[in-house]
């Protein structure tokens, strides 16, 4: 094992962890901030590198808690990061890294990568106590009066809401049809975590889904992200191109040896050099 991606929310709803050629991924809960370093996958020999991602909101509790990994393991290079996303978008980007990603740094890219091109958002029964992407006035109106189908709200650059059903939808506001090159169509994926009612669902076809929705279990509590505890949330992906993750470099980072490709690696924040000047090279961080 040569990488553990921990991923940090303030109270996860369940046990949550996947394994793939590159290592493990794991949800974490912040509750504790030493129960990172304790973790037997992180204290294991085997594991070269961790990245620790988390929400915005609990990026200072990441932090924390990845320090407390050089108590233990004071040689691991470690790197955090955090996304104005939810557990649930954090858990998919790790899952969606490609099969043929086998370095940290690959892996690295990979999940940025897929953060960068996710979509996601949730169904609510009310807007209510919606922040982000933020309601219209009529929407919050709307919202105290019960209505059977509810709202859809969609992150993006703007996000927005609908009220469910969702008679038509303007063309901004459907998912890209031009496929990543390498990909032979646009085959989204969609995650639903819990169940999406049917006027949802047909919202999400109308955006341009052709499959149903996999149903899973919620990853943390919505109310924190969404000001409901009903909210379903929902990540739409589609699949990264055939070795995308494998694209070739000759810059490799001096101290842990990982390959680069953009100069500096990610992990131990030190330039990188060429193949040829990285024999003999000592593992460790840089100080």
């Amino acid at each position: 094992m040569s990488l553990v991606v921990a991923i940090m929310d303030e109270q996860p709803s369940g046990s949550f962890r996947g394994t793939a050629p590159w290592g493990e991924w794991q949800v974490h809960p912040l509750s504790d901030p030493t129960a990172l370093a304790t973790d037997p996958q992180v204290r294991s020999a085997q594991t070269r590198h961790l990245l620790v991602l988390a929400p915005t909101a609990h990026a200072m509790a990441a932090h924390v808690a990845a320090s407390t990994v050089a108590a233990a393991r004071p040689e691991l290079p470690v790197r955090v990061l955090s996304f104005p996303v939810s557990a649930a978008v954090l858990v998919r980007a790790a899952e969606l890294v490609p099969t043929d990603a086998v370095s940290a740094t690959a892996v690295h890219d990979a999940i940025v990568a897929a953060l960068d091109t996710v979509v996601w958002g949730a169904w609510l029964p009310s807007v209510a106590r919606l922040s982000r992407p933020a309601p219209t006035l009529g929407q919050h109106v709307q919202s105290w009066f019960a209505g059977a189908d509810g709202f859809l709200a969609v992150h993006g650059d703007p996000g927005w809401v609908a009220r469910l059903p969702v008679t038509e939808l303007a063309p901004e506001r459907r998912l890209r049809r031009v496929p990543t090159p390498g990909v032979v169509a646009a085959s989204y994926e969609c995650h639903a975590y819990g169940e999406l009612p049917e006027a949802a669902i047909s919202a999400l076809f109308a955006m341009g889904l052709a499959t149903r929705p996999t149903r899973r279990e919620p990853v943390a509590d919505g109310a924190r992200v969404w000001g409901s505890a009903k909210a379903v949330e929902f990540v739409i992906s589609w699949p990264a191109a055939p070795g995308a993750a494998d694209t070739p470099t000759s810059l490799r980072c001096p101290s842990c040896e990982e390959p680069v490709r953009d100069q500096i690696c990610p992990f131990c924040r030190i330039a990188a050099v060429g193949v040829d000047r990285t024999e003999g090279s000592l593992r460790g961080v840089a100080r």
